[in-house]
């Protein structure tokens, strides 16, 4: 009943276990899947990142939340977070490996809206900041006094916010 894919491999990359989750995923049926060759998950320009897993699996060791690209059926690519661990047989042989791999599609395209949008905000108040800056310069040459560079600085900010609100009356 897990939302994840949970499925299985021989040492040779081969599919020996898929479950609904996967199914929903990836759009194979088990009977697609089962006996074909998990590089069909694979993206060609990350099918290195195979050989590498089945390396580590060897030495028994696991892999945690590996963030990478897999492929659906029809061809469509989605971001996972994939979780690998050897199979042993009763003896301790390495024999397979399991892996959970889970949709993090979603998540990923928020978390860059939200990198966007934080970029968005930082450019928009180190711009306020540059005007703030230039106002301040330019009251600066004329002012007699503290007070007088001050109500320089505010009346040139009032003009510039009444002139925001010529360009854009709706705000």
């Amino acid at each position: 009943n897990s939302d994840d894919a949970i499925l299985s491999k021989d040492l040779n990359g081969i599919i020996t276990s898929w479950n609904p989750a996967a199914e929903r995923i990836f759009g194979y049926t088990a009977e697609e899947a089962l006996g074909n060759p998990v590089a069909m998950l694979i993206p060609i320009g990350r099918r290195d990142e195979e050989p590498l897993i089945l390396a580590r699996l060897r030495r028994g060791e696991r892999i945690d939340h590996y963030e990478t690209v897999r492929l659906r059926k029809d061809g469509e690519e989605i971001d996972i977070s994939l979780t690998v661990s050897p199979i042993r047989a009763p003896d301790g042989t390495i024999v397979g490996a399991s892996k959970i791999a889970r949709d993090i599609t979603e998540q990923r395209r928020a978390r860059e809206r939200q990198e966007l949008l934080m970029r968005e905000i930082n450019h928009r108040v180190n711009n306020v900041f540059a005007i703030t800056n230039a106002i301040v310069a330019l009251s600066t040459p004329f002012a007699t006094s503290a007070q007088a560079l001050s109500r320089a600085v505010r009346e040139r900010l009032d003009a510039l916010s009444r002139a925001q609100r010529l360009r854009r009356p709706d705000l």
